[in-house]
């Protein structure tokens, strides 16, 4: 909207001479807003200050029309023009005949000639950098504006051609898990409903033993069929437990041997750390048996504290726990979908002569040592395993032999599996078995591989423990079977540990914990 002096100074302007008019619209162009407004104001006040007449004019009486006489002088009211201070009222003079006019005394009447200004160098200086600082700053920001939409659209760029990418690499990832998933239940097909038994009596009872594969053999088998195939590879379950009288007795034929033989030298522990190693292999599988001469040696290592959501210790730390130089992983413990930590043993746990798991009028497979030092295997009441001295047991199984009979079974006695199995002789050494498995170099023995096992090293009484990925077995400092398990060492409640030998052929002690 205009201003009242923006109206009156288009009106000045008009007025002027075409050269004048030309010239100062020239002038204005150089001019800021700021200049160019101060001079229109300017210019107003100037020609109002010259234009300010105030003239008398006759009274007229009201209503009448007529002009009431008076004298012959006329009076002119008007401002003394100034360029420096605004009029004020109080030097307003009477001016008579305004036809001719007085002149101010040069004392109170400037000079009517126009004031030339010149703008000083440092405000011109000023006014083109503050120009040029404008024009750099909307440079940057069309700059800016441009370099967001080039960024915009770059990324809208990348982001469609990501895409693209994606799709088409999720697709074919798709395609291809879709391909290997008709592919595998294709070979699982196969495998258990093709023409192969024996393959198949292989396949499932491996994967029903782990503790998450049996979903393998569900996808195709119903539960009867699944049921028909473990029945007709299953380790019977022995009715009588260790004869310890006989045991006692050949533990104690071994004494006078080992007494007589003392000077000997033995081919098979040149060390004489009364222990020796040997590798044991069949068609499916490799492995390690440890032989330890003083069944003394052996006890139970167990963690301290049981808990259903604690850890346990991983074999290592349980050997070290008790101050031993090696051995293997114990008994059954709780381990859901194969994803247990080993807090939690079930079934028996005696340690040290103490019921550590397990009630003492509950039944259990019952598989460790007496205090005279032979392995018991057997079902029986925890209350009378401690009636009958054992010191030191787990539960697992099935028992592979009882008092030289080796147990009955139909197929292979079960599936390819890693095992572990514990056993004794008839001169008392124990024997410490640990089969790798699931793996290209040792894919598993089953059951009857074991008893087999046992057998060609004289084992009168042995029991399979825990396996899977479970097994392990280490010897100074050494993990000379290591277990399948993807991580990197399963942790346990409970194993089969080594104690120091001691001197004098006596009989080692359980280290404190």
């Amino acid at each position: 909207m205009e201003t009242d002096n923006l109206t009156k100074f288009r009106k000045i302007v008009a007025g002027l001479e075409p050269a004048k008019r030309e010239a100062l619209m020239a002038r204005m162009k150089g001019m800021s807003r700021e200049e160019a407004e101060s001079l229109v104001d300017r210019m107003v006040e100037i020609s109002e200050q010259r234009k300010i007449e105030i003239t008398a004019r006759p009274k007229v009486l009201a209503g009448s029309g007529r002009e009431v006489a008076s004298s012959g002088t006329d009076y002119v009211v008007s401002r003394p023009r100034t360029y420096r201070e605004a009029p004020d009222d109080s030097k307003i003079e009477i001016v008579k005949n305004p036809g001719r006019r007085i002149a101010a005394p040069n004392n109170s009447r400037p000079d009517q000639r126009p004031v030339k200004r010149t703008e000083p160098a440092v405000a011109r200086a000023g006014r083109d950098q503050v120009a040029r600082t404008i024009a750099q700053r909307e440079q940057l920001a069309i700059a800016e504006q441009q370099r967001k939409a080039r960024n915009a659209y770059l990324t809208r760029k990348i982001l469609r051609v990501t895409g693209k990418y994606v799709a088409r690499v999720m697709g074919t990832t798709l395609l291809t898990l879709v391909l290997v998933l008709a592919g595998f239940y294709t070979f699982l097909g196969i495998i258990m409903k093709g023409p192969s038994t024996h393959l198949r009596n292989q396949f499932v009872p491996s994967v029903m033993e782990s503790s998450a594969g049996g979903v393998l053999a569900r996808m195709i088998l119903t539960d009867e069929e699944i049921d028909s195939i473990l029945n007709s590879n299953k380790t019977q379950g022995f009715s009588e437990i260790t004869d310890t009288t006989l045991v006692n007795a050949m533990a104690a034929e071994q004494k006078k041997k080992a007494e007589a033989n003392a000077a000997a030298v033995n081919d098979l522990d040149p060390d004489g750390d009364g222990i020796e190693v040997h590798d044991v292999s069949g068609p499916m599988y490799h492995g390690k048996m440890l032989v330890i001469y003083d069944p003394s040696r052996i006890m139970v290592a167990t963690i301290d504290n049981y808990n259903h959501n604690g850890a346990g210790l991983t074999l290592k730390q349980l050997i070290d726990k008790y101050g031993g130089v090696g051995g293997i992983n114990g008994g059954q413990y709780e381990d859901k979908n194969g994803m247990g930590i080993g807090g939690w043993p079930e079934g028996i746990v005696i340690s040290e002569g103490k019921l550590r798991m397990g009630s003492k009028g509950g039944t259990y497979e019952v598989y460790g040592l007496t205090n005279e030092n032979v392995l018991v295997v057997g079902r029986m009441t925890a209350q009378k395993a401690l009636d009958i001295g054992v010191r030191d047991a787990v539960s697992f199984g099935p028992a592979l032999i009882v008092n030289g009979v080796a147990a009955k079974y139909s197929g292979a006695g079960g599936g390819l599996n890693p095992r572990t199995a514990i056993g004794q002789r008839e001169d008392g050494a124990i024997l410490l078995l640990v089969i790798e498995g699931r793996k290209t170099s040792s894919m598993g023995a089953t059951m009857a591989d074991l008893i087999k096992v046992m057998q060609d090293y004289g084992a009168v009484n042995a029991a399979n423990l825990d396996g899977g990925m479970s097994s392990a077995m280490w010897l100074y400092d050494d993990e000379l079977v290591s277990s399948s398990s993807i991580r990197v060492s399963r942790q346990m409640p409970t194993a089969f540990i080594i104690l120091p030998q001691k001197e004098g052929n006596g009989a080692a002690q359980p280290a404190e914990g």
